[in-house]
C-alpha cells in the first residue's frame, strides 16, 4: 500500500492537472478517438478504402474542419464497438468513450483485485489505490488526453483472467476477442490456454471474432479486410523513443530502412519467448491463483514488448502483473521478497511512463532512458516467468 501510495503522489506531482479536470479535453484532446469515431464515419458513409487511400484523408479532415487527416488502424469488426459513439458529435462520443473507459477499468480493478487478494479491507485499498493510478500515473494521463482504449483494454484482460481461472471459459473467450479487437497482440493469450489445456476459451474466442466479422463484412463490405492485409504489410517498426517495443529499440538502432529483416527477428522473438513460456508452464505452472496470474501475466507482458508498436498508454495492463506480484507476497512468505521486487519494478515503470508530462527532469527521464526502460520492462518480464515456477 506505502508503495502505491508514494508512487500515485509522485504520479501527480509529475503529471498535467487539466485532463484529470476534463478542462480544455473536447476542444484540444481526443486525437487517437478521432481515429476510432472518423473511421466509423467513413464506413458509414459508404467509403469504399479507409486504411489507404486519399478519399479517407480527404474525408477526415473535412470532418475536423482542418484538425486531422488520418486512415484507419484496426481490424474492421473494432469499428462495430464504435457505431453507438459515432453517432453523437465528436465531443460528446469523446467524453461518453473516456467515462466509460474509466468505469470499466474500475471494475476490472476491483474485480482482479478481490479474485487475487483474499483479505477484503486491503482488497479494497488496493483497488481504490489502483483506480485513482488509472487517472494519475502516466499511461492513464494518455489514455485521457488522447481518446485512447488503454482502460477499456485493462477491463478486458483482467475480465479474460477472472473468468478463466474460474472455470467460465465462455465469458473468458468473449473478453479476450474484445482485447484482440482493441490492440491484436493479446490474440497471443491463446497459447496460455491451450498449455492448460482450455481449449473452450479459445474456441469461444475465435466464434466471437468469427461472427464479428461477418457481421461487419456483410454491414460494410469484405473487401476492407483485404484492404486492412495490405496496411498491415506496409505498417512498419515506428523508429521513435516513445515506441517502447523490442522492435521499437531496433528500429530505432538500425533505422525504419531495416524493417524487413526487424519483422523477421520478430517472428524469430515472438517464436522463442513462447516456447520458453510453454516450457516454463509446463514445468512449473499450477491451479493456484498466485501462479496463474504470473503465468498470464508473463504473456501479457511478452506480448506487449514484442509487439511491433508498444506506446506508454497501452500499459494499464501492468495492473496484471503488480496485483500478481502482490498475490505472491501476501500469500507465499517464502517469496514475499520477490513478490515485493517485482511490485516495485512495476511501480517504477508506471512512475516513468507516460507522454505528456510537464516536469522537465520526468520529460528526460521518460525520453532519454526510454532503452532503460524497455530494459525494465524485460526484467519484469524475465522475473515473471521466474516467479511461475518459485510460486
Amino acid at each position: 500500500l506505502v508503495m502505491l501510495v508514494l508512487v500515485i503522489l509522485l504520479g501527480w506531482y509529475s503529471f498535467p492537472r487539466p485532463p484529470l479536470l476534463l478542462r480544455d479535453l473536447p476542444e484540444q484532446g481526443g486525437y487517437d478517438y478521432f481515429y476510432f469515431f472518423a473511421t466509423t464515419r467513413a464506413l458509414e458513409a459508404g467509403l469504399e478504402e479507409v486504411y489507404l487511400s486519399d478519399e479517407m484523408g480527404r474525408f477526415s479532415l473535412e470532418l475536423s474542419q482542418g484538425r486531422w487527416e488520418i486512415r484507419g488502424n484496426h481490424p474492421l469488426p473494432f469499428y462495430l464497438l464504435y457505431r453507438p459513439l459515432a453517432r453523437l458529435d465528436f465531443q460528446t462520443g469523446y467524453l461518453v468513450h473516456l467515462w466509460l473507459g474509466l468505469g470499466l477499468y474500475a471494475v476490472g480493478v476491483v474485480t482482479l483485485t478481490r479474485n487475487l487478494i483474499r483479505e477484503p479491507r486491503l482488497a479494497w485499498a488496493i483497488s481504490a489505490l489502483l483506480t485513482a493510478g488509472g487517472l494519475l500515473l502516466g499511461p492513464g494521463v494518455d489514455n485521457i488526453w488522447l481518446g485512447q482504449i488503454g482502460h477499456h483494454l485493462a477491463f478486458a484482460l483482467a475480465m479474460t483472467f477472472v473468468l478463466g481461472s474460474s472455470g467460465r471459459p465462455a465469458g473468458a473467450g468473449f473478453f479476450l476477442a474484445l482485447a484482440v479487437l482493441f490492440k491484436l497482440y493479446p490474440a497471443l493469450l491463446a497459447l496460455y490456454y491451450l498449455r492448460r489445456g482450455n481449449w473452450q476459451t479459445v474456441a469461444w474466442m475465435v466464434g466471437t471474432l468469427v461472427i464479428l466479422g461477418l457481421v461487419s463484412g456483410l454491414l460494410w463490405g469484405f473487401g476492407h479486410y483485404a484492404n486492412f492485409l495490405e496496411w498491415a504489410s506496409r505498417t512498419g517498426y515506428r523508429s521513435v523513443l516513445s515506441n517502447q517495443s523490442l522492435m521499437g529499440l531496433l528500429a530505432l538502432l538500425f533505422g525504419e530502412d531495416a524493417s524487413p529483416r526487424l519483422k523477421v527477428l520478430n517472428l524469430l522473438a515472438l517464436g522463442g519467448v513462447s516456447a520458453g513460456l510453454l516450457a516454463a508452464g509446463r514445468r512449473w505452472g499450477g491451479d493456484s491463483r498466485p501462479r496463474q496470474a504470473l503465468e498470464f501475466s508473463a504473456w501479457v507482458l511478452a506480448s506487449t514488448i514484442l509487439a511491433p508498436l508498444s506506446w506508454a498508454h497501452h500499459h494499464l495492463v501492468l495492473l496484471l502483473p503488480l496485483l500478481a506480484f502482490a498475490a505472491l507476497a501476501y500469500e507465499d512468505p517464502e517469496n514475499r521478497n520477490f513478490g515485493f521486487l517485482g511490485m516495485g519494478l512495476v511501480c517504477l515503470t508506471w512512475f516513468l511512463e507516460g507522454e505528456v508530462v510537464t516536469r522537465d527532469w520526468i520529460r528526460t527521464l521518460h525520453y532519454q532512458v526510454c532503452m532503460w526502460r524497455i530494459g525494465l520492462a524485460m526484467l519484469s518480464l524475465i522475473m515473471g516467468g521466474c516467479l511461475v515456477g518459485m510460486a
